[in-house]
């Protein structure tokens, strides 16, 4: 007789946030839960059974169907850049793990192997022909489930995220600075498919879970000088550089173009690597294509609520102090494979955007938004904009 995993009554209130508020499940809907197996023995796309479990229960529980696929997604080549390296025999979306997101109503992902905008273009291309709502569930253990990043609610950080958006007028100039001495300005272009950045999750297919970040906000003729101590770890551990790095890398800026990285051991990495995807992408792999940061006030963890340090800095690439450019275009090809995600990191900084602040002193300024604090009102038992008042230390 198989036993039913017991769900702590927190993990609850996070499972129900995402399934009612970010996947939007319905009655009669088909749900695909996907997860990768190499991630319940220590592999990248960190994951519980539990956690799977309290999903399809509660997905069970609202009238849906949900269909669980446990697979290695994708396969992935060993080298993936430099020499041996052909993006042109790239890994795929497995077929049977394909099939089953084409017949599905929405998706929920619990892998970090199948991302929507920073690994395979096909996930993309899939979910986008076919309009299915994609649930990208990053709490994907009962740990980060009941930590502080899980429990906030996605209501309220999806509003500070869109007043965020709401800054970012196409046209204004927007200004970077930073105490380690960046400084990086440019324009921001208009998006390309609607007037402007505000618009919450119901637009679009991805529903990212915790939300996380405001819109990736379009650049132009960016110039100045990015001193950054890592970048995204998914990009990381594809080019082979340690995340954080070990020394500070300059990133010279002209002309919305990167002209050269200066530092340690990592800038010799990183030259490397973009003097290969050149070849493949051109000018464009050294394009400065956007910017923006992290919405959420409690993505921070101790080793004891996630053990896996990289997965950590993954989370704080989500923290309502950290502010990202991406370096490299690679939506400028048809052709090329992946979605080139490399995101420069900065941690503390300010953000002028036009005349009005999005970070200053390294805090989100739309968390003092009207709307903002009236949705933390509605939540008082659960952590929201003081952190510091639902710190998670071990006993």
């Amino acid at each position: 007789m198989n036993s039913v995993p017991l769900i702590p009554k927190q993990a609850a209130i996070a499972v129900g946030d995402m399934v009612d508020n970010c996947a939007k499940v319905k009655p009669g809907m088909n749900v695909l839960l996907v997860a990768g197996n190499d991630g319940m023995y220590g592999g990248v796309n960190i994951v519980d059974s539990e956690t799977i479990s309290w999903l399809h229960s509660a997905i069970v529980q609202r009238g849906a169907d949900a269909t669980v696929v446990w697979c290695d997604i994708p396969y992935r080549p060993m080298v993936l850049w430099g020499e041996g390296a052909d993006p042109g025999k790239a890994w795929r979306v497995p077929k049977i793990v394909a099939a089953a997101m084409k017949g599905a109503d929405c998706i929920i992902s619990n892998a970090v192997d199948l991302t929507f905008e920073e690994e395979l273009r096909e996930t993309a291309d899939i979910l986008e022909e076919h309009n299915i709502p994609y649930a990208r569930n990053m709490a994907t253990t009962g740990s980060l489930l009941t930590s502080n990043w899980g429990l906030t609610p996605y209501e309220l950080v999806s509003e500070i995220r869109v007043q965020a958006c709401a800054l970012a007028v196409p046209g204004a100039k927007w200004v970077m600075t930073h105490p380690n001495g960046s400084h990086i300005e440019g324009y921001v272009v208009k998006p390309e498919d609607m007037d402007d950045y505000a618009h919450y999750r119901d637009i679009g297919v991805y529903r990212p879970f915790p939300e996380g970040v405001w819109s990736s906000i379009r650049a132009r003729d960016a110039e100045g000088v990015g001193i950054i101590n890592e970048i995204g770890v998914i990009w990381a551990r594809h080019i082979g550089v340690p995340c954080p790095f070990k020394q500070p890398v300059k990133v010279f800026i002209e002309k919305g173009q990167i002209k050269k990285f200066e530092g340690g051991a990592e800038a010799e990495t990183l030259t490397r690597f973009y003097q290969f995807i050149a070849k493949y992408l051109g000018e464009a792999a050294y394009e400065v294509r956007g910017f923006h940061g992290g919405v959420h006030p409690s993505a921070i963890l101790e080793p004891h609520q996630c053990p896996n340090a990289p997965y950590r800095h993954f989370i704080e690439h989500h923290h309502w102090s950290s502010f990202h450019f991406h370096m490299g275009n690679s939506r400028r090809s048809k052709t090329f494979p992946y979605l080139m995600h490399i995101s420069a990191e900065l941690r503390g900084g300010n953000l002028k955007v036009g005349e009005n602040y999005v970070y200053k002193d390294g805090r989100i300024t739309t968390a003092d938004h009207p709307k903002v604090r009236a949705i933390a009102e509605k939540y008082k038992d659960r952590p929201g904009l003081e952190p510091e008042k639902w710190l998670q230390t071990p006993r």
